[in-house]
């Protein structure tokens, strides 16, 4: 059992330990390695915003729910952690840097509103009762972070968190279509050996 939440264990430390470096080592100065919408400087923000925070009780308020949600995901299948953790960050990433506003952006937020708009669809396009079972035990305990899409900040990056839970739906979509592809192969004969 403990296996399985080693991948979300191991994000969560991930972003401990860059923000550790980046208070005492760098003065907080590798902010600037986030996103930056429409800058070819931001572009590698894509890949480095998700392990960057502002602050401890930023880094806090995202460790929780990276472990609850990512916890979820990875006791469910360990590799569809890791498909959606990479698909989000790409996806919620590149919609941030090509539509979201001037400013940095920074933080685990998208990829969190990733796994929850993940796991809070999955039962639309997975159609089995542990499925809408556990969307709905998502959107009944979490679905208040669904007011993180709204702007009320100019700190906040409410367009990370709205592409981030699009980015949950579609990959929720994307990888059920996979699923069902390779069932249908299965049940016809058609499989490599």
């Amino acid at each position: 059992m403990l296996k399985r939440l080693l991948p979300p264990l191991a994000l969560a430390g991930a972003c401990w330990v860059v923000f550790f470096i980046n208070h005492a080592l760098f003065s907080d100065h590798l902010i600037h390695y986030g996103i930056r919408p429409r800058y070819l400087s931001g572009l590698p923000g894509i890949l480095w915003s998700p392990f960057l925070h502002g602050s401890y009780r930023h880094l806090v308020a995202n460790t929780v729910l990276l472990l609850i949600l990512g916890g979820i995901l990875s006791f469910r299948n360990p590799g569809e952690f890791v498909g959606v953790t990479i698909g989000g960050i790409v996806l919620s990433g590149g919609l941030l840097w090509v539509l979201g506003r001037n400013a940095y952006h920074i933080g685990a937020s998208a990829l969190i509103f990733c796994f929850f708009g993940y796991l809070a669809s999955l039962a639309v396009f997975e159609r089995k009762s542990g499925n809408l079972f556990l969307s709905v035990i998502c959107i009944v305990g979490y679905g208040g972070i669904l007011r993180g899409m709204v702007p009320t900040s100019a700190a906040v990056s409410w367009e990370g968190h709205l592409f981030g839970f699009l980015s949950g739906i579609a990959l929720a979509w994307f990888i059920s279509n996979v699923k069902k592809a390779d069932n249908v192969r299965v049940r016809e004969g058609h499989y490599d050996r």
